[in-house]
């Protein structure tokens, strides 16, 4: 199988909307070994009057126009998100869809903390080999990570936080202009792992009922505590390294033929220390790997690294994203930029 067709879809935009503003954490807050832990002393930050589905609509307008499809082409939309999105009970994807012009779509909301991205991605482009009449589907994320509910620098020790929204435009190969082809898309769970996010707190009855800001630390620190951590990265480790070749194989490809690697934008500490050493063992050689300055997008990584990757790849080339989320779920796309 020519790798072209391995799935017959490809990506026909993608963006990554980024506010203008950046800021380091508060005086005294973070100490120089976290900050080396972390890998960036800056963050993204969206102003107070702009709501993250807001945020989406700006991205998937301008994903819109660069693609040049007509909103009324779109038969699906899929929205993700890590964090609050404006109110409690309400549908976003149906928000978004609406202010971007696309009236008689279908949305559908995803929430799979920072693998969401790539999730809606997967449930956009299983729509449209489920629905051959359809031409595209639109898949956003966005994520707000503001106080009071969630401290970006420290709420989590994995990872600093960014607000962003992305959006991708999926469509069929060939059909109009490819910015990527997207070659496999594939997923890999292991529900043992859900354990890493909850720790040993008791289910509560009403949002944020453990407390403010959200404190993922306290649950990381009983799964490292009860062994657990190790024990999952013993088992996962391999299974990481059959599931990326199995995605490859998917694509038709051999891991020689990679051009570039892009990872989650979790802290240097996981990229340096887990991720890369575990993904160069399967991949050999010397993968160049896509860097990212942004801190982690919430839902929005992967859909991030996509709209990224395609300025690291000459007409011809591979690549692999490789994401993952809590719980656990990874998910491993292989694309090709397009010949011109």
């Amino acid at each position: 199988m020519d790798p072209v067709t391995a799935t017959g879809l490809s990506i026909k935009a993608a963006n990554l909307w980024l506010p203008p503003g950046k800021e380091g954490p508060a005086e005294g807050e973070l100490s120089a070994a976290d900050f080396e832990r972390i890998g960036v002393s800056e963050l993204y930050v969206a102003p107070d009057d702009i709501a993250p589905p807001q945020m989406a609509v700006l991205a998937a307008g301008n994903a819109l126009e660069a693609s040049g499809i007509e909103p009324a082409s779109i038969g699906c939309v899929v929205h993700s998100f890590s964090y609050h999105q404006g109110f409690d009970m309400w549908s976003p994807a149906h928000y978004i869809a609406y202010q971007a012009g696309i009236i008689d779509a279908l949305p559908v909301n995803v929430q799979q903390l920072c693998n969401g991205g790539a999730v809606a991605l997967h449930l956009a482009a299983k729509w449209l080999v489920a629905t051959p009449d359809a031409s595209a589907a639109l898949v956003t994320t966005a994520d707000r990570f503001c106080p009071p509910g969630f401290n970006r620098w420290a709420s989590d020790d994995d990872a600093a936080y960014s607000d962003s929204a992305t959006a991708v435009l999926l469509g069929r190969t060939g059909e109009g202009s490819d910015f990527l082809h997207l070659l496999s898309l594939e997923m890999l769970t292991d529900t043992e792992w859900e354990v890493q996010m909850r720790g040993d707190d008791e289910f509560t009855s009403v949002p944020l009922g453990h407390g403010t800001p959200i404190d993922l630390r306290r649950a990381n620190k009983v799964f490292r505590e009860s062994g657990a951590a190790a024990r999952m990265v013993k088992i996962a480790v391999p299974k990481l390294h059959d599931f990326v070749l199995r995605s490859l194989r998917a694509a038709n490809i051999e891991p020689k033929d990679l051009s570039c690697i892009a990872l989650p934008r979790l802290s240097r500490t996981m990229r340096e220390g887990m991720f890369k050493p575990a993904i160069s063992e399967v991949i050999g050689g010397n993968p160049r790997y896509l860097e990212c300055g942004t801190g982690c997008l919430g839902a929005g990584d992967l859909l991030g690294n996509l709209a990224d990757i395609e300025d690291s790849l000459n007409p011809g080339e591979y690549g692999v994203l490789i994401q993952g989320s809590g719980g656990y779920t990874f998910t491993c796309a292989v694309v090709q930029a397009p010949v011109k």
